[in-house]
Order: structure tokens, then C-alpha cells, then sequence
């Protein structure tokens, strides 16, 4: 899950006639989805509908720089991290991955080309959280003695970055795709005709020929194209058919679902998915999620590509009821998340020692404390998800029930797995990828960048075990609705 962003800084002091003067520090959020971002979150529990992963920094700093307790400093010395998504672009951001260096007086951020940010957060076919954890914070992953966390650092200032970054957030393993058709076998109910016809799935092949457009943004999209190029080559398909629909800064994954514009996707994980993608409508006590069949199921018209700017939903269809039914494990593209804070330079330096060191307490917490969180409603919203349409039929696009050779279909989520061939595959194409982006003997500037940091992220991974994927138990530990 990587939404496109905007994001900027704004440093505001006020004496509070003090030696210092409490600091609030403007970012732009990098989602609001809850276990990613919300900074303007009510709650730092996850079970409460006002959680917000980022609370759980932004408060921590807040506690950490105040007055009081045995950790207290000086009145007039609190850091304040506030959500503004009218910040500028080029400075402060709550985001996922590390990309921006010196813009030399653009309007936007540099960004490396090749990118090497995603490393720190999703690369496919990945190390476990963890492992991921270790890299960032204490394991040495060059000949100075860095951890993951420094050498990002290290190499930014190199090209003259102008941020300060931290990991702030972890996440759980993402959700790998919503379709209207399984990749593999599915978890079928008694009675659901149209999921038993599909058998072992379509598969990857199927993927590469439906014709379907997706939103599955870079990396994976990338390793999903490379596959689908490598099954031509073979022989096994004529041609791929696939195609893609880009991040939209602001637009909910949702509306191009409701207009129609695309076929499927991958987003979170079920805490998110289930707030993301499933309008609650007339809730009751007995049925707090609401009736899907309820409210305007007409989404017409059909909307093409690209979505005209300006577009809103007109209906409140599902993502069920419009097809995207089958749930995908394992997290291949994304086994977790790590967020990062982007602090501009100037307003770091204008901060003293205890504020800083306060700043990176904070966030070395955080990034565990938000994982947990989320980890511990996984299971739980998972279950929500997978009952929400118990019942419910697919729509056409005018809202009108869909029918199957005179039969309606099942609206209802069902897991499904990607085939274990299919996942060999995507680790191909996975490596055809790195060895792409980290270029030849004749590098230019962004792809020794990118050799640095994919190096050491192998080196650490070969050195703890990481080689071998492990997808862990999605959607967490303990939970037995995943066959």
C-alpha cells in the first residue's frame, strides 16, 4: 500500500518567556488510513474508531517534552507535531519510504532515479518486521558502523537533502490484491456456485491476459509486469493484457472501483480495508457495519480513464458488490510498513539536544507500539470483513442485480491465495527488478545510491536469516480464519 502524497513544513515558536520556546512542526500526512498515518486520529487505541497510528508518536513526543515527570524539561520546550495537509511539498512529511534530496530551487522534491525509499518499507518478497526493525536500528550494515536508519541519512546528505528522516510507524502485512477473480484456490461457503466454478483460480497467467486495469502502484507493479513479460517469453501467454491505474494524490482508492475505472487493487491490511472500502450505512446494534444493499447502489456513469479531476462517488456500492470479492494472501508485495517522518533541516537545527533526543525516543517506540496495535485487530477486523456481505448479491453498475446465466452472485469477501508457482515467479521477477534498478559497471549517480542501500539491506537480510520469505500468519498470529 503506497498512497501518493503532498507535503511540505511550517515551524511555528512561541515565547513563553523561557530560554526556548514550545515548537509545533507542520507535516503533511502521508494517508489517513488508521494504522498508517491519521495523525489528526482522537485515539491511540486501535480498537477505538478514532485510532491513528501517528497519535501514538505525536503524543509520545508530547509527553516527552513537556514538564513533568522524571523525564521533564524545561517549561517552554514541548514539541508539537501537527497534520497540515496545505504544507508545502519539499520539507516535512509523514510518508512511507525515504525519496527527497536538494530541489535546487524547484517547486518539487528531487527524488532518485532509481528510488531506492521502498526498500525501507516494502519491498516484495521482503524481510519480517522485525528483521526490518533490526536493520533500521541496530544492526551495522556498513564499514562505518551505520544502521539502516543512518546510511539513509548518510546518503541523502550526499545529495545535498535537505530533511532530517525517522521512523516513526509500523504496519502490518498488507492485503495482496482485491479481484473479481481468485489467483488460486479460495476459501468457497457451502452454496456459493460462482466461487466453486473457479476451481484453483486463474492464476498469474490469468492475471497477465484479463484485460482488467489495476491499481497496484511500484514496486509491485513493476514485479507483476516483469512476470507477466517473463510468462510471454516462455510461450505461456500470447500477450499480456493487464494494465495499470496510477496514485492519485488525494483520491480515495474506493471512487475508481465506484466509476468503474478499474478492476481490482491492493491496499492495506483488514483494519484499513474494512474502513476504506465498505461504507457503513443504516447501523444498527444487531448490525453495526449497516446494509450494503441500502443507500444509492447506482453508480453510472461509467467513468474512463483518466478519472476527469473533480470526480466524486455517486453511489455507495462495495467493493464486493462491484466484483473486487476475492481477498488475497500471502503479503508478498508489502509483509509490512514502516512510515517515516521527513524533518527539514532548519527546523531540526533549531531544536536543542533534549528536544531532539526526545524526538528520536518517541519514534523508536512508536514504530513497535503502532505495529502491535495493529497487529492486535487484524484478525478481528479480518473476520468483520470476510461476514459484511453474508448474504448480499453482486450489482451491475446501474445497481441493478448482477445475474450469472440467470443466477445472482455472491457478493461475499472470500481469502484466496496466490499459487505457490506464481509466488516463485513474482520472486524471479522480483529479482529481475533489483538488478535492473542497481544497473551495470557504468552506474550513473542514483543507481550507485541504490546499490548502496540494496546491498546493505541484503547483507543484513543474509545475515538474519531474511533470504528465505516468510510471510508470517495473515493476517496476524493466532488467527484461524486463514486455512
Amino acid at each position: 500500500m503506497r498512497k501518493a502524497l503532498a507535503l511540505g513544513a511550517a515551524l511555528a515558536a512561541v515565547a513563553h518567556g523561557a530560554a526556548f520556546a514550545d515548537v509545533t512542526i507542520s507535516y503533511n500526512e502521508y494517508s489517513e488510513s488508521p494504522t498508517v498515518g491519521r495523525g489528526n486520529g482522537t485515539s491511540t487505541n486501535p480498537k477505538d474508531p478514532g485510532y491513528g497510528a501517528m497519535r501514538i508518536f505525536i503524543e509520545k513526543v508530547l509527553a516527552y517534552t513537556d514538564d513533568k515527570g522524571a523525564d521533564a524539561l524545561p517549561a517552554g520546550q514541548q514539541v508539537i507535531f501537527k497534520p497540515d495537509n496545505t504544507v508545502n511539498r519539499g520539507v516535512n512529511a509523514l510518508r512511507a519510504g525515504i525519496q527527497f534530496g536538494k530541489n535546487d530551487g524547484q517547486e518539487k522534491p528531487a527524488f532518485n532515479d532509481p528510488s531506492w525509499g521502498f526498500i525501507y518499507n516494502s519491498v516484495p518478497f521482503g524481510i519480517t518486521f522485525a528483521q526490518m526493525v533490526a536493520f533500521l536500528t541496530t544492526a551495522k550494515v556498513d564499514a562505518a558502523g551505520h544502521n539502516g536508519t543512518q546510511l539513509a541519512q548518510q546518503v541523502l546528505d550526499s545529495r545535498g537533502g535537505t530533511q532530517i528522516v525517522i521512523p516513526v510507524v509500523g504496519s502490518t502485512a498488507q492485503n495482496s490484491g482485491f479481484f473479481p477473480k481468485p489467483m488460486g484456490a479460495a476459501q468457497c461457503e457451502k452454496g456459493d456456485a460462482e466461487c466453486r466454478a473457479q476451481k484453483g483460480g486463474v492464476g498469474l497467467a490469468g492475471l497477465c491476459t484479463s484485460g482488467w486495469r489495476i491499481r497496484y502502484l511500484s514496486p509491485p507493479q513493476d514485479v507483476v509486469d516483469r512476470a507477466c513479460d517473463i510468462l510471454v517469453e516462455r510461450g505461456t501467454i500470447k500477450q499480456k493484457t493487464l494494465t495499470y491505474y496510477p496514485a492519485v494524490g488525494g483520491q480515495p482508492v474506493l471512487l475508481p472501483m465506484q466509476t468503474g475505472t478499474i478492476q481490482g487493487f491492493e491496499y492495506i491490511n483488514p483494519s484499513d480495508d474494512l474502513v476504506d472500502f465498505f461504507p457503513v450505512k443504516e447501523p444498527t446494534a444487531a448490525r453495526p457495519r449497516g446494509n450494503p444493499d441500502s443507500g444509492d447502489l447506482d453508480c453510472t456513469p461509467v467513468v474512463p480513464f483518466p478519472i476527469p479531476a473533480g470526480t466524486k462517488s455517486t453511489c455507495t456500492q462495495n467493493i464486493g458488490q462491484m466484483g473486487a470479492r476475492y481477498a488475497h494472501t500471502p503479503a508478498w508485495h508489502q509483509p509490512s510498513l514502516v512510515s517515516w517522518m521527513h524533518i527539514d533541516k532548519a527546523v531540526w537545527n533549531g531544536l536543542n539536544d533534549a528536544q531532539k533526543a526526545a524526538i528520536q525516543r518517541a519514534a523508536n517506540e512508536s514504530v513497535t507500539e503502532s505495529y502491535k496495535a495493529a497487529e492486535s485487530i487484524q484478525c478481528e477486523r479480518l473476520e468483520q470483513m470476510l461476514a459484511l456481505n453474508t448474504g448480499v448479491m453482486q450489482r451491475n453498475h446501474d445497481g441493478s442485480q448482477k445475474l450469472v446465466d440467470g443466477k445472482p452472485v455472491s457478493a461475499k469477501m472470500t481469502l484466496a491465495k496466490w499459487p505457490d508457482r506464481d509466488l516463485k515467479l513474482l520472486k524471479q521477477a522480483t529479482d529481475d527488478y533489483f538488478a535492473k534498478l542497481e544497473g551495470g559497471t557504468d552506474k550513473t549517480d542514483a543507481q550507485k545510491d541504490f546499490s548502496i542501500i540494496a546491498t546493505a539491506w541484503k547483507n543484513h537480510a543474509k545475515a538474519v536469516g531474511g533470504e528465505t520469505f516468510k510471510p508470517g500468519t495473515f493476517p496476524a498470529p493466532g488467527c484461524k480464519l486463514v486455512k
